[in-house]
């Protein structure tokens, strides 16, 4: 039992001092409970195997610019089932949220293991741009802009960059223009930047 956790070996040892039977019925609810908390899904991570995802609409809401700000992401699946996740920060920009919402979103995505496409829709042409365009130059001038400036928000674009993936197809949508995906999505990151929890939909 060598590298063993040393509380584990203690009851292990206090185990083996029960009779037999003892052993036996002790050892299956622990079986029992190991397999009910396997079954249980995380938050924000629920079983999505036998489903497939069609499309995700991610926004980001600053109040003050900067000032406190939300993200919010909804993802449709192919089964017409809906999840929803958001978030905030205390003191950030809007690219910021933006930026973190479309990073919320690949991460799902990732989590999913998906292998068909994915649309992904957001109302930022700086998250789109960036992402699909100018995120190339600015890697090879070092995180510089074509003026020789440091890139903004530097950080957040290397980790959407490296969640970035060919299967992804990035779509810019019109704010505030009647888009259900996008008005769901602005409402969510709204709500999280005044200090308010939504509710979200997570069918599962």
């Amino acid at each position: 039992m060598t590298g063993m956790n040393p509380q584990l070996q203690t009851a292990i040892a206090a185990l083996k001092t029960l009779p037999e039977a003892d052993q036996t019925a002790i050892a299956t609810i622990i079986l029992q409970e190991v397999t009910k908390r396997q079954s249980v899904p995380v938050a924000g991570s629920p079983d999505r195997q036998s489903r497939t995802i069609k499309s995700i609409y991610t926004d980001g809401a600053c109040s003050g610019n900067p000032g406190r700000g939300g993200w919010g992401v909804v993802v449709y699946f192919s089964d017409g089932s809906i999840y929803e996740i958001g978030g905030k920060e205390a003191q950030t920009t809007n690219n910021r949220m933006e930026l973190q919402a479309a990073i919320a979103a690949l991460e799902f995505l990732q989590q999913a293991n998906q292998k068909e496409p994915v649309e992904l829709y957001t109302d930022s042409e700086y998250v789109k741009n960036g992402i699909t365009k100018w995120i190339h130059g600015w890697k090879k001038k070092g995180w510089k802009t074509s003026t020789g400036k440091a890139v903004l928000n530097q950080d957040l674009w290397e980790e959407l960059d490296a969640l970035n993936h060919p299967q992804i197809q990035w779509r810019y949508v019109r704010g505030h223009a009647g888009n259900i995906g996008n008005e769901r999505c602005d409402e969510i990151a709204r709500a999280f930047a005044i200090g308010k929890v939504p509710q979200l939909q997570q069918d599962t």
